[in-house]
């Protein structure tokens, strides 16, 4: 009796070990450190236009609650206003509990973003979304909806157009158009690209084509592609942030899509 009564008390005290244990798992703050590559992507109506908008950045969480970074905002139309693309840093703050937290930037545009986020991927990735914003900058995003991704991303140890090689499958999606387009995007690892891809449209329209260019990446792992003209197509250049621990994946941004709205997406090696 004695020996049942001292097991049924060290069960009970561990029982309650394991509850405290799974209450402190459950309750903890789970904060993203280090850089992140983000796209966010939105169609807009304001009282003038309408059109697609896209912000492509690295955003670098610094582990206790303040962020930074810099980003490219495009934005487009099918109406009177032509593609415009503008460059720029932001900082703010973040929190987190549980895997979802918020964040709130301040760009040097003057827009101030507040984003809820959920943590995944075991900490590498980040599923966004815009729960306001305010500060017009040639367009009125205050009404519209802003959605997107982030994922890790680690700098280059040279800068150097070899942290970027192998051939990725990609995809962008175009805004406002009800468009899309899968492309092979394959670097050599000195500077030159091939893009080939199949885009379809409403329709549904269907071509494919084969595009060459040059790229750039620098220590940060950003950096942009460009397509001369040919093929009927004007010359083309993207912005990109590569992910996923130092070049598995991108996120990307066409910046030069004038009168036709916006196109961005991913690519995974």
């Amino acid at each position: 009796m004695e020996f049942r009564a001292r097991t049924i008390s060290r069960l009970a005290r561990m029982s309650a070990f394991l509850l405290l244990s799974v209450g402190a798992v459950t309750a903890q703050t789970v904060l993203p450190s280090g850089p992140f590559g983000f796209l966010l992507g939105t169609s807009f109506t304001d009282s003038t236009n309408q059109g697609g908008a896209a912000i492509l950045g690295l955003m670098t969480f610094d582990g206790a609650g303040n962020v930074k970074g810099s980003f490219t905002l495009e934005y487009g139309s099918g109406g009177p206003l032509p593609a415009t693309t503008i460059t720029g840093t932001f900082t703010g703050t973040y929190s987190s509990t549980n895997g979802a937290g918020s964040i709130a930037l301040t760009l040097s545009t003057g827009i101030s973003l507040a984003l809820d986020m959920v943590i995944g991927d075991g900490g590498h990735g980040l599923q966004l979304v815009a729960t306001s914003c305010s500060g017009a900058v040639g367009i009125d995003l205050s009404a519209s909806v802003l959605s997107g991704i982030g994922a890790q991303s680690k700098g280059t140890s040279s800068g150097s157009v070899n942290a970027l090689l192998g051939s990725y499958g990609g995809q962008l999606t175009y805004s406002p158009q009800a468009a899309s387009q899968v492309i092979v995007a394959t670097f050599n690892g000195a500077g030159n690209v091939t893009m080939a891809g199949t885009f379809v449209g409403t329709g549904p329209s269907v071509g494919s084509a084969t595009y060459t260019g040059t790229y750039t990446v620098k220590r940060n792992a950003t950096g942009t592609i460009t397509l001369a003209a040919q093929g009927g197509q004007g010359a083309q250049t993207f912005v990109f942030v590569m992910t996923n621990e130092g070049g598995h994946g991108l996120v990307w941004l066409q910046t030069n899509r004038a009168g036709n709205g916006v196109a961005f997406g991913t690519a995974r090696l």
